[in-house]
């Protein structure tokens, strides 16, 4: 089987959770002897794929002409959405900004394009559920989780106390990228009340926002952590927090909690519906909660939900489902 992936145009220059999801799935379908290609192209001859899987809807303009080109060239069509409404969030950043209108105007473009694929991957159920009440469309779908690698289970905390020397034997980590959608400045403001480090590491998207993060002493940025070193941080970390306005459930949530942190986490987007009572919530419209949140999260057993994400969110489960998600399309006969 040969297929396609395609996402936003900028997905490596500007890497996020919708890069990790794409290159965590190709590599999970390799092994199970699909061969994968990856272009932006969205005029791309398609005569040699079995099928076209695109990532993200949120970006609809690039989405939107990807499946034009493949319902042109008569291909099946999948479609991870990663989406969740960005509205209260960005009336709360500006109800007068120009990111809000954008978002207004492009969700009828989001609207078709749910329509037009042949099966959506939703993340979660929550996604779906959202998906369905925002678009009221009946597009079939199979939630297909996120995923962790399994290679970061023999990684302990070694590298990276050797690497960064001198921090506390209990600290916070964040992995994301910096700006405001991952609330970073209030998680500095309370870990800096509560006596705690907190550690960030992750791409720089706005750099305004970076300043008044840095603006606390009690933060360390670390710039981008990959591989072994990324997994040995999670391992040494005591919590790692994200408390952003919305996650999918937060593909950094997920590694971490495989690799032993206390998970602390926002309680909007499909969050809840992977680590259930098992991590610890906050809700980014009542600020308070995030100070109470880590205050709990230090007497927090991270044992059950590690337990919990390494039996049922691998990246070879994540593979598995998708290629049966695959198999299913292909061979429902085209009407």
């Amino acid at each position: 089987m040969k297929v396609l992936f395609q996402l936003r145009s900028d997905y490596r220059k500007n890497p996020a959770g919708d890069t990790v999801q794409l290159l965590g799935t190709a590599q999970a379908l390799q092994k199970l002897g699909v061969q994968i290609f990856i272009s932006a192209d969205p005029h791309i001859e398609l005569s040699e794929y079995d099928l076209v899987h695109i990532f993200n809807a949120t970006r609809a303009s690039d989405a939107s002409m990807y499946i034009e080109n493949a319902k042109r060239q008569k291909k099946p069509v999948v479609l991870s959405p990663i989406y969740w409404n960005m509205q209260k969030y960005l009336e709360k950043q500006d109800a007068n900004s120009m990111a809000l209108r954008q978002w207004e105007e492009h969700q009828p473009w989001r609207s078709q394009l749910l329509k037009d694929c042949d099966l959506l991957l939703p993340n979660g159920q929550l996604e779906m559920d959202m998906i369905r009440e925002d678009f009221q469309i009946n597009t079939p779908y199979q939630v297909i989780p996120n995923g962790f690698p399994e290679e970061y289970l023999t990684v302990d905390e070694t590298l990276f106390r050797e690497k960064c020397p001198g921090l506390p034997d209990q600290f916070v980590l964040s992995i994301a990228r910096i700006s405001s959608r991952k609330n970073q400045v209030l998680l500095a403001r309370y870990c800096y009340e509560l006596g705690l480090t907190l550690v960030l590491a992750g791409p720089i998207n706005d750099p305004s926002y970076f300043e008044q993060v840095q603006s606390y002493s009690n933060v360390i940025y670390l710039g981008t952590l990959q591989g072994r070193l990324l997994a040995s941080a999670y391992a040494s970390a005591k919590i790692h927090a994200l408390p952003s306005w919305f996650e999918t459930p937060g593909l950094s949530s997920l590694e971490a909690g495989a690799c032993g942190a206390v998970v602390l986490s926002t309680d909007q987007g499909s969050t809840t519906e992977y680590f259930k009572d098992m991590a610890v919530y906050m809700n980014p419209f009542q600020e308070a909660s995030l100070k109470t949140a880590l205050e709990t999260s230090l007497d927090f057993s991270p044992e059950p939900l590690t337990n919990h994400i390494r039996h049922n969110f691998t990246w070879s489960k994540v593979g598995e489902l998708t290629l049966a998600a695959y198999e299913t399309v292909l061979n429902t006969p085209s009407v």
